[in-house]
């Protein structure tokens, strides 16, 4: 029996950026772009207390087109999670245009990218269109020089040099200088991927779906060692020290309370704390849901475009990611901010 031709396989679009990029945003771009495609996202997150999978499904016609992966690095520890998600979408009736594997801020996108060449299930199934990654154009240097163990990877520097193309994101953060000094330091990591500029992850979606832009040689050329067993790799992904706080609090929240409590911790914590996001219900606000949204000590919060159902619970779901987080002093004081 002959193998599948690649015309034949399901495309796929893996998005990778390190935390708070904007990857989530992209997804949500592309679920409502006018493209008459029939899209399934898989949906991986670093911690316990899953906030993406519920952003991205306001923006999903069928819930069951989105696969949730949390508590978990889809690289390393839940990479068999991938493998079942993507089994389970090949056996569906309904036949997708193609595939979004938005992946943890904190994954390196070579064992990925792997999967779809070392499972025959898999590699006979789907072929990678593209590896999209998205760079935070105010922040991305910071975790592009962060020091890491010898035989250690940095993610930051894996996503853009695994990319074939990259979303230079936020670019109204920076003046001119600080994006040309940016543009130099991605283009001397990968000088072979398209580097597109954006705000608010908005670009043409013709320049990123069906772009047809993997290249297995330039992978091989890159890293020899890509389709190597994981256990055979001289370079480990380290997270040694990377944590996720998730907070669940049931009530309604006093707003000036957060705003205290949100200002004193990513001032103080502003190296150390990548991430921040949130879903929060307020005292006197109805039935307006609010989302938080940081990167270091950088913030977007406003009220959701869905506000909370008549049944769903009013439950507050807070995660902090980063490094040697403090994790009961985060926990005690968001939970401070209940309304009394």
């Amino acid at each position: 029996m002959e193998d599948p031709s690649d015309a034949e396989k399901f495309p796929v679009t893996i998005v990778t950026g390190f935390l708070g990029a904007g990857k989530t945003t992209l997804v949500n771009h592309i679920l409502k772009g006018h493209h008459g495609k029939l899209i399934a996202v898989i949906e991986n997150e670093f911690g316990a207390v899953p906030i993406d999978d519920a952003l991205v499904a306001e923006n999903i016609k069928e819930k069951e087109n989105i696969i949730n992966m949390d508590n978990g690095c889809v690289c390393c520890s839940v990479r068999m999670d991938l493998v079942r998600a993507l089994l389970t979408l090949k056996d569906r009736k309904k036949k997708f245009d193609h595939i979004l594997i938005e992946t943890t801020g904190l994954a390196d996108p070579a064992p990925v990218a792997t999967t779809f060449f070392l499972n025959p299930e898999i590699a006979d199934a789907y072929r990678i269109d593209s590896i999209l990654c998205l760079a935070d154009a105010k922040h991305i240097a910071l975790h592009l020089e962060e020091e890491k163990a010898d035989d250690a990877v940095n993610e930051a520097v894996q996503q853009v040099a695994f990319a074939d193309r990259i979303l230079l994101n936020k670019i109204d953060l920076v003046d001119e200088a600080q994006l040309a000094t940016v543009m130099d330091t991605i283009k001397s990591i990968n000088g072979a991927a398209e580097v597109i500029q954006t705000r608010n992850s908005v670009v043409d979606l013709d320049r990123i779906l069906g772009a047809s832009s993997f290249s297995i040689e330039k992978t091989m050329e890159l890293d020899p060692e890509f389709l190597w067993e994981e256990s055979k790799k001289t370079k480990r992904h380290d997270l040694t020290g990377v944590s996720s706080v998730g907070i669940l609090a049931e009530g309604e929240l006093d707003f000036a309370l957060v705003n205290a409590f949100m200002m004193k911790v990513l001032q103080e914590n502003a190296v150390s704390i990548y991430r921040s996001k949130g879903v929060m219900c307020f005292k006197d606000q109805g039935d307006v849901k609010f989302v938080f949204q940081g990167v270091h000590e950088h913030i977007n919060f406003g009220p959701s475009a869905a506000t909370w159902g008549k049944d769903e619970p009013r439950a507050n779901k807070m995660v902090f990611i980063g490094r040697e987080l403090k994790r009961k002093e985060l926990e005690e004081g968001f939970r401070a901010c209940l309304a009394t």
